[in-house]
């Protein structure tokens, strides 16, 4: 739901509840600015006996989440409003408060829970909507709510999650209401912890983000997967986001400014950029994964794929116990599941070998053991734990099967036996050659450790048969082909269709070292090794200003854009191309770099004879003004009413005084708009918005429309100002209009003490 479309229905309460959940923060909480802008705020967070003695939560929960709201409950004192707790079904206590104080609109994030969370608020929405109570609920991730299909996810993600962090309200008026103290573990029945886990809270949450993105994530991509290196490379910060002590978008902006950073900076560790590239991705699959709960809950309890229903229908209550103990007899799977008990916490590629092992290998039916490992993992996510549990149990078929070898993963993860000594100290002595597979040396009957449970190989080889067995079926082919269409990951296709466009082989050269695949091709280092013998020269447009030059000569100099060269060199011989070659890079010549205050972008040129020029939006004296660029001045004459729009379209005066008035896409064939996307200029302009990005002074980035907003991921300085809303076009003029982009553009660079823009335009002439 957008913030437009809540004014629209929200109406005015005296009281506004906000209910916390698993967003126990006030830094980028929308509910919470939202119904502060509205009237009295009363915070209010329920214990829910449903939730806290459901069987996924543990006294080590209890622990972190007590923590969480005490320093909750001083932030939001500190705004006027402490938090109000009560004790009780969600319904019950709404109903209680109805009675204390009256009417009240209900304000809440949209929460991916378990199955109780789900049927509470589906209980809370209709108690709503027969007490005629008002109930907002908005995102706070990229997962979409009543999703059909896949087509389209990636760009809703970014366009949630590119947006700047809200700041927290400035005050919060209080309402007088009695609420219950935090309650103690004995006070909730709930058993104390006997974990060592880390403070919850987000002062501590902060201090995490911070010291993974400066000093501990530089080895990230490398560190990640061995137990030995990932508890302190990996950023550690899944329970602060799965209690919401940080938003994921807060995180987002935090990496991408930190690479915004390290990219410019040649005294920067040289790893830095590949692993910040890396950590960002795995936010994407964040959402990802928990956007299959959201459109499938069953999911939790069957599998997502109808084809394994029936696949494991035994049950063998002492493999199960032996697994959960940490006595399988493998000595890794043993230190994973020891760990695991005393910290509640376990890196990603152990977690996928635990849930793998007790599935395959013990062939355990998945739906207890994940319960169990949800109720141990400190951070755990729902829908990202239940979609990895049934991944690593092979149970959703779009997936490669993948079985994990217990002792292979041992000798590649912790090959000095480090891990498995610290964790199972009855193994400390066994000789390094023997530690991970102890039952081969000679001294193993001396051992107080038990012989393997099943022999790994035989039940690896009779996993995979009955998996083929079942995936070699018509019910399975499809649900795969359902799976995919609701569940499935858009990215790789769009991967292909993006070198493509860059003048690559849709997929990379077999043999030698694969690049990874990373979102933004054109900056990881050695990306083309494999397919360009040498260096590429630049290829520099004539006339372009020496800081043009400068900060894009790696974007001359890419392979896509010689590819570029040559479309545009077969394009100008086969059709009419605008604007004439010689004004193709105008924007970038009328304004230099060291000039640039506002980026007003645009999709690509008109494609009119005459219209284009070189720079958005505008068209030549003595052109007809286009549809769009009428918007613009009639909002920019009811922004400025000092200000009185000209007769012609010639933009070239904001240009001169540092409006680069650049287009996504720079070229166009006659009579067929965004006939070039997609051949290459997508990624020469992206290098010229991080150009701006990484101008020292404050850029007021103004971005019309859909496609633009989303160019706002490159803009992750702090210092710069992002103005969105949508295009001028005449088919969104009613929502365009009344944004006021031009005032508040003057008064963004007026406060980093820049000097404004003259927006008045002469009566016939662009430049006089």
């Amino acid at each position: 739901m957008t913030l437009s479309s809540v004014a629209a229905r929200a109406r005015p309460s005296a009281v506004q509840v906000v209910w916390f959940k698993k967003d126990l923060r006030v830094h980028d909480h929308s509910p919470l600015l939202e119904a502060a802008a509205r009237g009295p705020v009363l915070p209010l967070y329920v214990f829910e006996p449903e939730q806290l003695h459901h069987p996924e939560f543990g006294g080590h929960h209890f622990q972190y989440l007590q923590q969480c709201l005490a320093e909750l409950d001083e932030a939001l004192g500190t705004l006027g409003a402490p938090l109000i707790c009560r004790h009780g079904e969600a319904v019950q206590v709404l109903e209680a408060l109805h009675q204390d104080v009256g009417p009240f609109a209900l304000w809440a994030h949209e929460e991916t829970g378990n199955g109780v969370s789900d049927q509470r608020d589906r209980r809370v929405r209709a108690w709503c909507r027969a007490r005629g109570v008002p109930f907002t609920e908005l995102p706070q991730n990229g997962v979409v709510r009543r999703l059909i299909h896949r087509d389209g996810w990636a760009a809703t993600w970014e366009e949630r999650l590119g947006a700047p962090p809200g700041p927290p309200p400035s005050h919060l008026t209080p309402v007088p209401v009695r609420g219950t103290p935090l309650l103690r573990h004995q006070d909730a029945n709930v058993a104390p912890n006997t974990k060592t886990i880390p403070p919850g809270g987000r002062r501590v949450a902060e201090a995490t983000l911070a010291s993974f993105l400066t000093v501990r994530g530089v080895g990230y991509p490398a560190e990640m997967s061995s137990p030995l290196t990932a508890e302190a490379s990996c950023s550690r910060l899944s329970a602060p986001l799965a209690f919401g002590t940080l938003s994921l978008r807060e995180v987002v902006h935090a990496t991408r400014q930190r690479l915004a950073a390290v990219h410019g900076d040649r005294d920067a560790d040289p790893r830095w950029v590949r692993s910040l590239r890396a950590f960002e991705s795995r936010l994407h699959w964040h959402c990802h994964f928990m956007q299959r709960l959201e459109s499938e809950p069953r999911m939790e309890f069957e599998p997502l794929n109808r084809a394994f229903d029936d696949l494991r229908p035994g049950w063998d209550q002492l493999r199960y116990d032996r697994w959960a103990a940490g006595q399988t007899g493998y000595p890794l799977q043993d230190a994973c599941m020891r760990m695991l008990a005393a910290t509640g916490w376990l890196n990603f590629r152990m977690r996928a070998m635990t849930i793998s092992f007790a599935s395959h290998l013990l062939w355990l039916p998945w739906q207890r053991p994940g319960q169990y490992l949800a109720h141990q993992w400190l951070d755990n996510e729902p829908g990202i734990h239940w979609a990895q549990v049934q991944m690593q149990s092979g149970t959703v078929g779009i997936n490669r099967l993948r079985i994990y070898n217990p002792t292979r993963q041992a000798r590649a993860q912790d090959p000095t036996g480090a891990f498995i000594r610290r964790w199972v100290p009855e193994l400390r002595d066994v000789p390094t050659d023997f530690i991970h597979a102890p039952w081969v040396w000679s001294g193993a009957s001396r051992l107080t450790y038990p012989a393997p449970i099943v022999d790994a190989e035989q039940a690896m080889r009779a996993a995979k048969a009955q998996l083929m067995a079942a995936r070699d079926t018509p019910r399975f082919a499809a649900e795969a082909r359902r799976i995919y269409e609701l569940h499935g990951s858009r990215k790789k296709a769009e991967l292909r269709a993006e070198r493509v466009a860059r003048g690559l082989p849709a997929k990379p050269p077999r043999g030698g070292t694969r690049a990874r695949h990373v979102p933004d091709l054109d900056r990881q280092p050695g990306l083309f090794d494999a397919t360009v013998a040498a260096p590429l020269p630049a290829i520099r447009p004539a006339r372009l200003p020496g800081s043009w030059q400068t900060a894009l000569t790696d974007a001359f100099a890419a392979p896509s854009f010689h590819q570029l060269k040559n479309v545009l060199t077969a394009e100008r011989a086969a059709h009419t191309i605008f604007p004439p070659a010689p004004e193709v890079f105008a924007a970038l010549r009328l304004t230099p770099l060291e000039d640039v205050k506002v980026l007003i972008l645009g999709q690509d040129p008109y494609h009119g004879a005459g219209q284009a020029h070189g720079l958005s939006f505008s068209v030549p004296p003595g052109v007809r003004v286009p549809p769009s660029l009428q918007n613009i001045y009639r909002e920019l004459h009811q922004d400025l009413p000092d200000v009185s729009p000209p007769r012609h379209g010639d933009l070239r005066r904001w240009a001169a005084q540092g409006v680069l008035l650049l287009n996504a896409v720079l070229t166009v064939r006659q009579g067929q708009p965004n006939s070039h996307a997609g051949h290459g200029w997508e990624a020469f302009t992206d290098a010229v918005i991080r150009a701006v990005n990484a101008k020292p002074e404050r850029v007021v980035f103004v971005l019309w429309g859909a496609y633009a907003r989303k160019k706002a991921r490159l803009v992750t300085a702090p210092h710069h100002h992002i103005i969105e809303s949508a295009h001028p076009s005449p088919l969104s003029a009613a929502q365009f209009l009344g944004t006021r982009p031009f005032s508040r553009a003057n008064a963004a660079l007026l406060e980093a003490g820049r000097s404004p823009i003259d927006w008045q335009l002469t009566p016939d002439a662009a430049v006089r």
